[in-house]
Formats: structure tokens, sequence, C-alpha cells
């Protein structure tokens, strides 16, 4: 599995202040980034690390607190430099370091810097890109997403995460003119963030008053519970891969006088 995340700043105390992190000095704030990540990337995964690793006054003190943090980070890391790491940082024994990367996860191609871009290779194609830089001035767009930590509960996030955030992000203002004629799609699912094809959104499933229902004719597949409703705002547009997942979990409850049916992958009256 690929974990991404940015600006983490390790040790640097004065970015407690810039960003407004809720932690009382810098030993909380290492101690919480770690946490979340010992937590979440195994051994076999690989975390990417986009850019300022630490940053602020390089003492000799600080090195080492660096570097033991780098040594207990699982998975194998890779960086992507950022504006504020030194040589020092570079020289750590990473599993690769690179101005930009450019991979394929999942079948999706990803452009990963340091700083936000308005195009980039791929950018024709559906490829996402993926920055930092910004900490929480701006989340992103429909096609470039924010992985910062100051935008993730301070918590590396999985493609699935970051695609399901970018089907709720804006199309870029600027996108026309740097890309004419390839206009980015804006039929995405909320669950999964998969592009849909606009010309079969009418059969597509779409988020109405709390349930899911058939986009073109108002059937009722699902009623939502209060959590499910917040993770699929209204208005979105739901695969059928995902509605029928949603059907088994336990936060989906189906109307009264309603049964599933099997065969056809949705809820329908009882005795129909």
């Amino acid at each position: 599995m690929h974990w991404f995340t940015a600006d983490p700043h390790y040790s640097h105390d004065r970015i407690i202040g810039f960003c407004g992190r809720p932690f009382p000095d810098v030993a909380a704030m290492n101690a919480q980034l770690l946490a979340e990540c010992r937590a979440k990337v195994q051994p076999d995964d690989d975390l990417w690390i986009l850019g300022d690793f630490t940053a602020g006054r390089s003492t000799d003190a600080r090195r080492r607190e660096v570097r033991s943090i780098f040594h207990t980070l699982p998975g194998r890391r890779h960086l992507i430099r950022g504006n504020h790491d030194e040589d020092w940082v570079h020289d750590l024994p990473w599993d690769s370091v690179a101005e930009t990367a450019d991979i394929v996860v999942d079948k999706r191609r990803l452009f990963l810097c340091h700083y936000p871009m308005i195009t980039w290779p791929g950018a024709r194609h559906q490829g996402l890109q993926l920055f930092g830089h910004v900490h929480r001035n701006w989340m992103g767009s429909r096609n470039s997403v924010n992985v910062g930590v100051d935008v993730w509960n301070f918590r590396p996030v999985t493609l699935p995460e970051i695609l399901r955030r970018a089907a709720g992000l804006p199309v870029n203002p600027l996108w026309d003119q740097v890309e004419p004629g390839r206009a980015w799609p804006t039929v995405l699912c909320a669950g999964c963030g998969r592009i849909l094809d606009p010309a079969l959104v009418s059969g597509h499933a779409v988020v109405r008053k709390g349930r899911i229902v058939v986009a073109a004719t108002g059937e009722t597949i699902v009623t939502l519970g209060t959590a499910m409703r917040g993770w699929l705002p209204e208005g979105r547009h739901v695969c059928p891969e995902c509605t029928g997942g949603y059907l088994s979990v336990g936060e989906v409850t189906l109307p009264a006088r309603f049964v599933f049916d099997e065969l056809r992958n949705r809820a329908v009256p009882k005795g129909k």
C-alpha cells in the first residue's frame, strides 16, 4: 500500500504557531506525527513524504533528534524534496529522494511534487497531482490535492481517501486556460473517486435527502445512517460498486417495507 503526506516539520517548534497546530510543544507534535505513521504504515508499505520533513535552525541537537525520528518511521520511505529540506536531510537513508515523482497506484497516474501545480505530466489524461507546501492555505482542486498533515489531521493518507476528497473539490478556474479543450470530468463517484462516464450518469445512483436513489427515476436504493450522510454529501453520484458496498455496512438501513434484491443489487418493495 502507498501512503502520502507532506510538511510534517519534525522538531520545528515555530511551525506550531505558524500553522496553529494543536500541540503544547514540539515534543507532543513529534509524538503525534510519528504515532499516526506507525499506526497506519506497515513494513511493506511505501510512505511518500512530499517535502519539508523538518525545518528551522539546523543545530546538532535537532539533527540528532530528526535522525532518530527518521529511523523509527515504518515502511519504505521516499522523500520528495521541499524548500526546507537541507542536504543533510537528503542524505538520510531514504529508499528514494527526488524533486518529483511520476508513479502509478491502483491504475491511477500520480505526479508528486512539494509544490501545487496547474498542469503536470499526465494531467491531460486524468492524472492526479499531489502536493504540500501550502499547509492550510489551499486544499487543492479536482485533480490536484494537498496531502499535507495540516489538512489531514496530522496523518498519512491513502489514494482512496485522496480521491474522495478530490471529488468534492472545485475544478481549478485556470484549468481551461492552461489545458484548453481538455475538460476535467465533473462527474466522479463520491465513494471511490472514479471517473463516471457523463453519458451514463442517468443510470448511476445519486445522494438525495439522506438516500441513495437511481439518478434517472428517483427510486430509493438505500437509506443512509447519520454518519454515512456526512461521508456522502447531498447531490453526489455513486458508482454501482460503491452502492453495493454501502448496502453491507452497519450504518445503512433499508426503508420500511423494502427488501434487498440480490439479483438487481438494490432495495425493492416487498412482494415485487
